[in-house]
């Protein structure tokens, strides 16, 4: 993690950071450390790519919706589906935030980094979950991966359209179901595949055991950019375009619970809630004239 004494300093200084005034990211920022992330440096004049926005709430008032933003980069560089988010790339992007325990009662909250990157073919999501009992037993296209510990992406990619939306959720074991939106949450979906999705995936620990504790499991997944070609406001992406979206996580036998990026507004668990969804915006990498520093 460290090649000399000045990036022991940043790292250092980073940490210090956000324990003085983050204590709520630590926890995720440590799953972070752990083979995610090199330090906290970041180029100079690029907007923060990961935020929500900041006021004050009156005292005894409800709590106001922020909704996040992020910025996805570019990736500077190939992307290898290994299930491990090593690449540089990875380095570079931003974590999204801890998810929010929207509906919590009971149990610990498994925290989640997630990260998200594209290129002219491809929307690359990457995410470290948290798990003390991983549950993965499904590996088919269409299996009911909800029954197991799950991630998932809801996207709009045109914000004009926010109930027009799709999602997408998966295992560690690259099982995964696909849906379409396009009448709103409370129609139902209508027949549409995702074409193209490619999961690897990783764990620390064992599957289906609970009798052990185990520590993570880790995606890599590439969603191809075609399957959203036609109801995008233009075929191809472009730096500056901007999507609705909303990244998930529950399932498991063991301690279940319900997390995701950007909170809804329900009484009761449901992720279809796209008036709530974040803003995602695709840039250019600054990576490569950093580095040429």
């Amino acid at each position: 993690m460290f090649h000399g004494p000045k990036n022991f300093l940043i790292t250092v200084g980073c940490l210090l950071f956000v324990a003085a005034g983050w204590p709520k990211y630590i926890e995720a920022f440590e799953l972070l450390v752990g083979g995610t992330m090199v330090d906290c440096t970041q180029p100079e004049n690029v907007p923060p790519r990961s935020t929500v926005a900041a006021s004050a709430d009156a005292p005894g008032a409800k709590p106001k919706f922020r909704q996040p933003t992020y910025a996805i980069l570019r990736a500077s560089r190939p992307i290898t589906l290994d299930g491990r988010m090593d690449e540089a790339a990875w380095h570079e992007a931003a974590n999204m935030g801890p998810f929010h325990f929207t509906w919590w009662k009971s149990g610990k909250k498994k925290q989640t980094v997630a990260k998200l990157l594209w290129d002219d073919k491809y929307l690359y999501v990457g995410h470290i979950c948290q798990d003390e009992h991983i549950t993965a037993r499904y590996k088919n296209h269409d299996d009911p991966v909800a029954r197991d510990d799950c991630f998932e992406v809801m996207l709009a990619p045109d914000p004009s359209r926010p109930e027009f939306y799709f999602n997408i959720e998966w295992n560690v074991r690259g099982a995964y179901i696909d849906g379409h939106r396009a009448n709103g949450p409370k129609k139902p979906s209508v027949p549409w595949v995702a074409k193209g999705v490619r999961i690897v995936g990783t764990y620390k620990g064992t599957l289906n055991d609970d009798s052990d504790r185990d520590e993570s499991w880790t995606c890599e997944v590439a969603i191809p950019l075609a399957n959203f070609a036609k109801y995008m406001k233009r075929a191809s992406l472009k730096p500056g375009d901007h999507w609705n979206l909303n990244l998930n996580r529950h399932g498991g036998d063991a301690n279940m619970q319900y997390s995701q990026w950007s909170r809804a507004d329900t009484s009761k668990p449901s992720f279809h809630t796209p008036h709530r969804f974040g803003r995602v915006t695709f840039v250019n990498s600054p990576a490569l004239s950093w580095n040429s520093r």
